[in-house]
């Protein structure tokens, strides 16, 4: 009895309940081709300022049924990025934006402790170590180089072990599948035009094989009747005979429509010209009738207008008048007519805009970063900005790293000190500056520890308008000597 009454319950119930799937599976609906994740790895960047170009190889399986690629990143703040896809050298995805945690964000990126700031960005100077013994060192050239573009060199990031970061976004993708192409290499490019604040920030790679959702022999299976099923549709005549005759009845609803739009816009313009016509008459009839009467009464003010014939002739005076006025001054914006006026104007809007336009963005990634090896600090509280190209809108330039001296160390003499006075300023042959807009910047002697280095000269771009260069300068205090750095000084004024 008790196991018919079990029997009757699991009948009711629909049969045997089905086994629960794993959690975040998706159900698939029907046969279909799924993507499965092969592979995923997670990088960050060995320094914390970096523009790159940073370069990720990544293995391609040759996976039958295809395959996708999906860069991902994670970020706390935003950062600029330019990505590119390369499958066998050639570029097959790319994508350049500003991103933040949530996608694409607006405004600028957040990396002001990774660029130079007004003074830094127009005179940095680079500093250089070495020397040993009290001897005087070989000279450490200054910071702005300006250079032709080499190969970029990529730089190679870091695989970041332990858990996935969360709230990771979307950079750019890659199907192989949708493409319907296959490449033997792949490999991930980014960079940026500025260098970027990447501390905490990671690049993750994802590498989908598409399979199917059922064993292959009978997804094969599945193709294969697909494929017949489409065959015998097209083959079979009473399919193709009603195909025609729709196609036959769509044809003819469209002339017909076509006829009647024709018939209607040639009647409106039969319409249009016959009310020209009449109104063109009605206009030659009133002249013709206006100059008679004014032919027979020529004192008439409907014939001259307020003030007679007299009023008339003055008139006609002053408009010959401003014509010879006009003819020897042509540049008089009075003397413009509409059309010299808007072409004017034109070309004036033509040349704001050339001047006012943001500089042209690079073609490619800048030159793989130069290394660097700080100076010793010039003062106690100092903070080393690395060096980094800075891209002019025509070419890219190296601007080397550089302590930021705070004016506080300044004013209170904490600054590189020496035991002993430095050499003596070494003469520097000046060459011609290479725009109007710089200035030569003398060098200066550097105290490393152990030795003074000469640090060269060189030009560097003005700020600001009316501020002048203050050259570095070493002051005796007692049985040391203080190092004051140069910098920008408002001209009769304070620094």
């Amino acid at each position: 009895m008790l196991r018919r009454c079990l029997i009757v319950l699991l009948v009711a119930c629909g049969g045997s309940p089905k086994p629960a799937r794993p959690p975040g599976e998706v159900e698939p609906v029907g046969i279909a081709i799924v993507p499965n994740v092969a592979a995923q790895t997670w990088y960050r960047s060995p320094t914390i300022c970096g523009q790159g170009p940073y370069e990720i190889e990544v293995p391609v399986s040759g996976a039958k049924w295809g395959e996708e690629l999906v860069l991902w990143l994670s970020t706390p703040r935003r950062v600029a990025l330019n990505a590119v896809i390369l499958g066998d050298d050639e570029e097959v995805a790319k994508t350049a934006a500003l991103f933040d945690r949530n996608g694409r964000g607006h405004g600028k990126a957040e990396n002001l402790r990774c660029i130079a700031d007004a003074k830094e960005r127009l005179a940095a100077v680079r500093g250089g170590g070495g020397g040993g013994g009290g001897t005087v060192t070989p000279e450490v050239p200054v910071g702005t180089t300006v250079v032709t573009p080499p190969p970029s060199t990529p730089v190679q990031l870091v695989v970041e072990d332990g858990i996935d970061p969360d709230g990771s976004v979307e950079v750019v993708r890659f199907g192989w599948r949708e493409r319907g192409r296959r490449v033997k290499r792949l490999r991930i490019r980014l960079w940026s035009v500025e260098p970027n604040d990447l501390e905490l920030v990671r690049f993750g790679v994802t590498r989908f094989e598409w399979r199917p959702n059922v064993p292959e022999a009978e997804y094969e299976a599945y193709l294969e009747r697909e494929r017949r099923r489409v065959e015998a549709m097209r083959e079979d005549p009473a399919v193709s005979h009603a195909r025609w005759r729709r196609q036959v009845a769509d044809d003819e609803r469209r002339r017909a429509a076509q006829l009647e739009e024709d018939r209607k816009r040639a009647a409106a313009q039969l319409e249009e010209d016959r009310r020209r016509a009449i109104d063109a008459a009605l206009e030659l009839e009133r002249r013709r009738r206006r100059d008679a009467y004014c032919a027979a009464h020529a004192e008439s003010r409907d014939c001259w207008g307020a003030g007679g014939k007299r009023r008339w002739a003055e008139l006609e005076q002053r408009v010959r008048e401003r014509e010879r006025y006009c003819a020897a001054r042509p540049e008089d914006a009075r003397c413009w007519s509409a059309g010299e006026r808007a072409r004017r104007t034109s070309a004036w809007r033509q040349r704001v805009e050339v001047a006012t336009a943001p500089p042209k963005q690079p073609d490619g990634p800048p030159p793989a970063p130069r290394d660097e090896t700080p100076p010793p600090k010039l003062s106690d509280n100092a903070e080393w900005r690395p060096g980094y190209w800075q891209w002019t809108g025509t070419t890219w330039v190296w601007l080397g790293g550089m302590w930021r001296v705070p004016d506080e160390d300044i004013v209170a003499e904490k600054t590189t000190t020496a035991p002993i006075a430095p050499p003596p300023p070494r003469t520097e042959e000046i060459p011609p500056p290479p725009m109007t807009t710089t200035i030569w910047v003398s060098g200066f002697w550097q105290w490393n520890g152990a030795s003074y280095v000469w640090v060269a000269g060189g030009y560097q771009a003005r700020p600001e308008a009316g501020v002048s260069w203050r050259p570095a300068e070493w002051r005796a205090r007692g049985a040391v000597h203080v190092l004051i750095p140069g910098g920008w000084v408002r001209l009769g004024g304070r620094r």
